[in-house]
């Protein structure tokens, strides 16, 4: 399994690319997408109906199966539209109601959550893994023994990327808390790949801080997220792994790129991966998440969920880095990238300009890096909606 970092320029924003590359057996025919490309439409501004023209034409531009966006300003959803179709040279139309898979932009929930069970009283930042699991002290590699929560959410735990045998916990048997217990206990003895305080994106590290919080409420990661997350910020149309569980294209597919095309895959990455990215929400609950990141960027409390002191630890980057708890941070934005390599998806937060955005695809290639389809795409659709946004809102 490899793992990327890589940061590349839009206009005008920075975005992160954090991906865990696992790659699983897919299924289909590498087809091309051969919908015709109609005029360019103009960019407009916010709100003035024409955003499905613009997604469409960068869908069809860029040879991607779906594409979709949402777009907040002030706190209110002011856009939001899907082309597309659930599965390449399916006839079955994607629509602002379905469902995308977000990959490592779940780090922000699981942050996110770590911050509400802090002002809940269950953890501490500075929570140790030792702490924890007192009963591995002795027997976990001794530089593990003081990390705090904090650091295994900002990437300075000094843990590798991945779990070596990830892939096989997708033929456990045992309960997905007894997973992650097995899990830590197997992580714990690796030996760290950095040293304490040096950044490195580690999917490892979210995983021992989500079953971290299991241990000390006895209640699984999903459920945490289910009950505080999704339930505080009305996201009701959020869950976890793939989208189509029936396989029926109720919803989306992901897809890998093959050659010039695309290959369908309804696969994910192993459950007891989720705390790092495994998942799915609609566009207006991706939307209700944004917004209330928004408030907080804009040192603003969120009544009944975070106030704007507790956000602020979620958005401030950790010494010598430029992450945060779950975010990439620039001098005026906040953003962060997901994939399961089947699927990209983008957050940026702009809050001088009181805006934020989501993009997703259902198909990705990133590997390709400068010559990725799924990643100009988004590039495009970001640029485009900033102009919108700014148009409609600037005075």
């Amino acid at each position: 399994m490899n793992h990327s970092y890589l940061a590349f320029r839009t206009s005008p924003i920075i975005v992160f690319l954090m991906i865990s590359l696992i790659i699983l057996t897919g299924c289909g025919d590498g087809q091309k997408i051969s919908d015709p490309l109609p005029e360019k439409p103009l960019t407009g501004q916010a709100g003035d109906g024409n955003l499905e023209q613009i997604v469409d034409y960068i869908r069809i531009d860029k040879g991607l199966p779906a594409l979709a966006a949402v777009l907040v300003h002030d706190g209110q959803i002011i856009e939001m539209a899907a082309t597309g179709t659930r599965k390449i040279n399916s006839n079955i139309a994607v629509t602002t109601e379905d469902k995308w898979h977000i990959g490592s932009l779940t780090k922000s929930m699981t942050s996110t959550l770590a911050a509400m069970l802090v002002k809940q009283g269950v953890i501490n930042w500075n929570t140790t893994i030792a702490d924890v699991y007192p009963e591995l002290s002795g027997v976990m590699k001794s530089e593990y023994e003081n990390i705090r929560l904090d650091q295994l959410l900002s990437h300075t735990s000094g843990m590798r990327p991945n779990l070596p045998a990830l892939n096989s916990y997708h033929n456990s048997s045992l309960d997905i808390v007894s997973q992650r217990q097995k899990m830590v206990e197997e992580a714990l003895i690796l030996n760290p790949e950095v040293d304490e305080g040096e950044f490195l994106y580690s999917n490892l590290g979210y995983m021992v801080a989500g079953a971290m919080m299991e241990r000390l409420t006895s209640t699984s990661w999903e459920a945490l997220l289910e009950n505080n997350l999704f339930t505080g910020l009305t996201m009701t149309r959020s869950g976890f792994g793939i989208t189509d569980v029936q396989n029926n294209l109720s919803q989306p597919v992901g897809h890998l790129s093959q050659g010039s095309g695309w290959t369908a895959s309804n696969t994910d990455n192993p459950k007891v991966l989720g705390p790092a990215g495994i998942v799915h929400s609609s566009l207006e609950d991706m939307g209700n998440y944004i917004a209330a990141h928004l408030a907080g960027a804009r040192d603003n409390d969120v009544s009944g969920f975070l106030t704007a002191s507790e956000f602020s630890k979620l958005h401030t980057p950790s010494e010598n880095s430029n992450y945060a708890l779950g975010w990439g941070i620039t001098d005026n934005a906040l953003n962060h990238n997901g994939s399961n390599v089947k699927w990209l998806a983008n957050i940026t937060i702009f809050p001088d300009n009181n805006t934020a955005l989501f993009i997703v695809t259902n198909a990705a290639d990133i590997q390709k890096n400068s010559n990725s389809k799924s990643l100009k795409a988004i590039t495009d659709l970001s640029d485009e909606l900033v102009k919108r946004a700014d148009t409609a809102f600037t005075n």
